[in-house]
């Protein structure tokens, strides 16, 4: 409803004016508790001619319906904008969303890269250790096969010749 206007019947407002000019407050408050059309103020005056000609009724009827399709048209245009607003709002969230996932997701990435150096460097240690740990079992079944055949020559050469590569192999 536009300011200056009263929501009232039409035809009632139209009757109740030929009959009675001196009372429009009284009509005015009647219109205001069964009010269905949309009547502007000006046309309520009492010092105002009526609404009396088809042409001014037609007239009335078409700034009736304008003022509405205008109301509409604001409402949509306030709707569309509020949606406007939430979507940008919704899109931001989304992106903000976006910037952290790829910050985890590069780290996870960098943390990843790390652990398979780590077990490269692991692997390849175990590997030497594996092999010391051939070369002393290698040595000490030499020195328990010679434990039990003190008299063995064969035995004390073949023990230093073990003990010389195992030095060898554990300080290289």
């Amino acid at each position: 409803m536009q300011p200056g206007e009263i929501s009232g019947n039409h035809s009632l407002a139209h009757e109740h004016l030929h009959q009675n000019h001196d009372s429009g407050t009284n009509f005015t408050n009647r219109l205001l508790l069964n009010s269905q059309v949309h009547v502007p103020f000006h046309m309520l005056s009492p010092n105002k001619p009526c609404l009396s000609t088809k042409e001014e009724t037609k007239e009335y009827q078409l700034s009736t319906v304008n003022d509405r399709r205008l109301r509409r048209i604001i409402s949509n245009r306030e709707s569309a904008r509020r949606s406007r607003i939430r979507k940008k709002k919704q899109i931001e969230e989304l992106q903000s969303q976006v910037d952290q996932l790829q910050t985890i997701n590069h780290q996870l990435g960098q943390k990843l890269i790390h652990l398979l150096e780590n077990k490269h460097r692991i692997l390849e240690e175990n590997a030497q250790l594996k092999k010391k740990v051939s070369t002393l079992h290698m040595v000490l079944d030499d020195l328990f096969s010679c434990l039990n055949n003190p008299e063995d020559i064969t035995c004390n050469t073949s023990q230093q010749h073990r003990a010389e590569a195992t030095n060898q192999s554990t300080l290289g």
